[in-house]
């Protein structure tokens, strides 16, 4: 038995604090699916798809084509690849 008679609830709250994370992040990874037949992106997904970093993608928001909805960004697919076609080339 452990020293600590609150160990076993720790454990037990650790993992109900998982699975709250867990599906928080599948309720947030849902994609809209319009009528327009545009599919959005997460910000996540979207990142994937630019290929850079989740933080390169918030740190250039402003320059990147996004919908914000109820507190969260969307990113059109079409609009993306757009973006990428017809921006302008940055060099390092």
């Amino acid at each position: 038995m452990s020293n600590n008679p609150f160990a076993e609830i720790y454990e037990r709250l650790g993992n109900i604090e998982g699975f709250l994370l867990a599906l928080d992040e599948k309720l947030t990874t849902t994609t809209l699916q319009p009528t327009t037949g545009k599919r959005y992106l997460t910000a996540k997904e979207a990142a994937d798809f630019l290929g850079i970093k989740l933080q390169t993608l918030y740190q250039n928001i402003e320059r990147i084509p996004h919908v914000k909805k109820h507190g969260k960004l969307h990113f059109s697919e079409v609009e993306l690849v757009a973006y990428m076609e017809g921006g302008p080339n940055e060099t390092h």
